[in-house]
């Protein structure tokens, strides 16, 4: 560990079991995020599995904006790593920056608007109505509940 003037031991955060403790304390709130992370993620696995998706009428606005189903399964695969890579490192440090979490809730919520949106566009009713669109809300609880963390660390009543 390395030692402050004086000797006094400062912790970064990231050693011994005090990183899975605030990990693991952190989890319960944070669920719906790392659920979001998650889903993006695996969306973005299953459109690049070698089945064509986009060949199907509701997937007509995707493919007129991505051309290929492999570059939207990328971006989604990435920017869910990047999402789950984002809530560990929140996770495990000592002192939260929900500025991560507000950032990755708003990109996810812009993802799921527009992933909504296509299927909009296809003019095909299935049980996307009923999904995508409830992401995007639940994204916007999740700006809301990082922001509030935020205003707690300003305010001094947050719990480390």
């Amino acid at each position: 560990m390395p030692k402050a003037w004086g000797g006094e031991v400062l912790s970064d955060g990231y050693t011994g079991p005090g990183i899975w403790i605030r990990i693991q304390h952190r989890f319960g709130p944070r669920m719906m995020e790392w659920f979001m992370a998650g889903h993006m993620m695996l969306f973005g696995c299953i459109l690049l599995l070698p089945a064509q998706t986009f060949n199907q009428p509701a997937w007509i606005a995707f493919r007129y904006i991505f051309h290929s189903e492999d570059l939207l399964g990328w971006i989604m695969f990435f920017v869910g790593i990047l999402r789950i890579v984002g809530l560990v490192i929140n996770g495990a440090r000592k002192n939260v920056t929900p500025q991560i979490r507000q950032i990755s809730a708003g990109i996810g919520c812009i993802i799921w608007a527009g992933i909504s949106y296509g299927f909009y566009s296809s003019d095909v009713v299935s049980t996307w109505l009923a999904i995508y669109p409830l992401f995007a809300v639940g994204e916007l609880v999740n700006i809301h509940r990082a922001a509030h963390d935020e205003g707690e660390i300003r305010n001094g009543t947050a719990a480390r």
